[in-house]
């Protein structure tokens, strides 16, 4: 989705600056942080996702204002955030009171507004083969919810009936393009059939495989000696995997090696993990031990393989 030129919230157009409307341990606002990371601009200043006052309004100089919205205490499904983004999922971006949502265009959008390394190559065959394998791990972002629901978050990401209502009510008047009415309303009733979840982890598998084999002639990355769009949508994806406890190492070594080239930048570093390192080795742990009871992505791995 491209820029929004008529945002139903009165805040939009009172940000001046860089604002991101993001939370920590989501992929798609990651992709984002990441972007913004290797185009040189830092986070900056925290302040309340639907802040208005003329201070909290304000930009900063070669940095970006960070607003959080929790996904933890559900204010993605406010009416506040929702006005933002009708689809009420992050990332949004605002820059000077124009706003824009969808990583990748916003990801575009920086490429073209700022500075530094280009992430999207110029038109040519380069551009094609980039973007293409970006629409793949587009395609697949629902195959990670469903896996990162079901061996990461668990219970964590269930709505209450009350909180089903209310998301269903917000969603009645925007949109719902990524049909959370109906995942959550699944996933928290525990009706989503078990096959359902291998069905998505073993496209994940399948994908991580191809990567791993178009890695193998020593590129240090996906589409060459340049790190590109792909490599930070494809890097989101395989964080948000081994914090799940997906055993990437073992099932496709190669990539894992390109992982951890894209893990030592700075910018990932600093914009992806930053304040969500915590987090991050809480689920780490949490899934090591339901791995080690035979509960986790390690033995589910091994029964789709089996299959």
């Amino acid at each position: 989705m491209p820029k929004i030129d008529s945002p139903a919230s009165p805040i939009v157009p009172r940000l001046k600056g860089l604002h991101l409307f993001h939370f920590d341990g989501a992929p798609c606002a990651q992709r984002v942080r990441f972007a913004l990371g290797e185009k040189g601009l830092a986070r900056g200043r925290e302040v309340k996702f639907d802040a208005d006052t003329p201070q909290s309004c304000e930009g900063e100089n070669n940095k970006w204002v960070s607003r959080v919205v929790s996904l933890a205490r559900k204010e993605h499904i406010s009416l506040a955030y929702a006005q933002i983004h009708p689809n009420m999922v992050v990332p949004a971006l605002v820059h000077d009171g124009q706003l824009y949502l969808e990583s990748l265009d916003i990801i575009a959008y920086l490429d073209s507004a700022f500075g530094g390394p280009r992430l999207i190559p110029e038109p040519s065959p380069l551009l094609d083969d980039t973007m293409a394998l970006v629409e793949q791990a587009k395609e697949l972002h629902v195959s990670l919810r469903y896996v990162s629901f079901r061996w990461g978050l668990g219970r964590l990401a269930m709505l209450n009936p009350k909180e089903r209502e209310k998301l269903k009510g917000l969603a009645a008047q925007g949109s719902d393009g990524e049909n959370l009415v109906s995942f959550y309303g699944a996933y928290s009733t525990r009706t989503i059939p078990e096959r359902v979840f291998e069905e998505h982890l073993l496209k994940l598998y399948k994908a991580f495989a191809d990567l791993d084999t178009r890695l193998r002639d020593a590129r240090p990355y996906l589409m060459g000696d340049t790190l590109t769009i792909a490599d930070v949508f494809w890097s989101m994806k395989l964080l948000r995997l081994i914090e799940t406890g997906y055993p990437v190492a073992e099932h496709h070594p190669t990539l894992n090696k390109w992982y951890q080239r894209i893990y030592a930048r700075p910018a990932f570093q600093n914009e992806v993990m930053g304040k969500n390192r915590m987090s991050y080795l809480f689920f780490r742990a949490k899934s090591g031990i339901e791995n080690t009871l035979g509960l986790g992505l390690n033995k589910a791995t091994a029964k789709i393989l089996a299959a």
